[in-house]
Parts: C-alpha cells; sequence; structure tokens
C-alpha cells in the first residue's frame, strides 16, 4: 500500500541474500526491469529525498535493515516500448527546459516538487512554458534549492497518475530525454504512468 498520512511507512526486516546493490538509479531501474524487487542504492536523488546520505554503504545480507516500498514510473517515448524510470526523468536542456518528473521531488540539489514522496502513488511533473530568460531560468533555481520555486507564471505543476507531454493540443518539437540521468535520445511525445508500491528500497538501520 502506498504511504499514508500519520501512518508508519515501511517495516524492520533483514537485507535478503537476493538483494541487488545498485551504483546509481539507472542501475537499479535496469535490475526492476530484470525482475529484481529489493534494492540497495548507493546513490541517487531518491536518497536525498529521505535524508539519507548518498553513500550509503555496503549492505550486510542478513543484517537488519528498513524496507521501504517505492514506486516507480513506466515511461514511453514516442511510440517506443515503456521502460522503468526509478527516479526522474528530464526533457529538454538546462537552458531550455521542457519538463521535469520525479518520483521523490528531487533533482540533484533542486527540490523541484515539495509535496512529492517515493511511495505516494502519485507522478510529480513541473512543466516549463514558454522561452525563459536565463537570469529567470537562474533565478528559478536558486529557489528550486529551497522548494519554493512555486506558484510561477511560466511553471506549472502536474500531479496525478499519469502524465503526458506535451499537455497543449499544438505538440512539441522533438527534445533531448534523459531518465534516471542518462541520456536516452529524443522525444516529440511523452506518457509516463506511475507503478505503486513497485519494489522495496533496503535502507541501513539508524545508529542506536
Amino acid at each position: 500500500m502506498t504511504i499514508e498520512k500519520g501512518a508508519a511507512w515501511g517495516t524492520v526486516g533483514v537485507t535478503p541474500h537476493d538483494c541487488v546493490v545498485a551504483k546509481d538509479e539507472a542501475a537499479a531501474s535496469a535490475a526492476l526491469q530484470h525482475g529484481a524487487t529489493h534494492v540497495w542504492l548507493e546513490s541517487g536523488d531518491i536518497l536525498r529525498a529521505l535524508g539519507l546520505s548518498v553513500e550509503t554503504g555496503a549492505p550486510k545480507l542478513g543484517e537488519p535493515c528498513r524496507l521501504l516500498p517505492c514506486d516507480v514510473l513506466m515511461v514511453q517515448l514516442d511510440d517506443a516500448a515503456p521502460v522503468l524510470a526509478l527516479s526522474s526523468v528530464v526533457v529538454g536542456s538546462w537552458r531550455k527546459p521542457q519538463i521535469w518528473v520525479t518520483t521523490g521531488g528531487f533533482l540533484g540539489e533542486l527540490n523541484v516538487a515539495p509535496r512529492a514522496h517515493v511511495n505516494d502513488g502519485l507522478i510529480d511533473a513541473l512543466e516549463f512554458k514558454g522561452s525563459i530568460r536565463l537570469r529567470q531560468l537562474l533565478l528559478m533555481r536558486r529557489r528550486m534549492r529551497l522548494g519554493d520555486h512555486l506558484p510561477h507564471p511560466r511553471l506549472t505543476m502536474h500531479r496525478g497518475t499519469e502524465v503526458t507531454w506535451p499537455s497543449s493540443p499544438h505538440g512539441a518539437k522533438s527534445s533531448a530525454v534523459s531518465i534516471d540521468g542518462k541520456q536516452r535520445g529524443r522525444t516529440a511525445h511523452l506518457t509516463i504512468n506511475v507503478r505503486p508500491d513497485a519494489f522495496l528500497l533496503c535502507v541501513p538501520m539508524p545508529a542506536a
């Protein structure tokens, strides 16, 4: 079940022997696509969103850990077969951003979607409207570090179980796209659906 307000999230268990240790989120999403169910992340935006160290260290199989259910994104670029995204989908360049999609809200140090949670069963997508001057972009990014960039006339936040881009019927030009920080070519149309409770993230137990 997705997280509920006021309820405990996850359980205490042990790190299973089939737990996949992933150096980053792209490696984790590839493992999930091949059937993995438990993942130990060594770096990435999800750890940042959860307030965990981006270097969690190596897991100790069979020893106690927290098991946190997390969502993933099913991403379809144009007419290609859907692929998994663990954390983020970014369309456009830094200078000409189009849409940023996250599961946990963070892209690096930027708190793109402050309301997001990795297990809320929702997609959070920040869409950029029109051409934005460099000075405005720099100011947006500065405010994103604190998560106070909204409301803004050039920014629209979409939340739901499905997101499509472009959101207007007039379409958009093909733009570069990256998934979990890895370049995936270009796309003119994007459809993303959420898959709740898709895997268990294994994280270290807090120090006593």
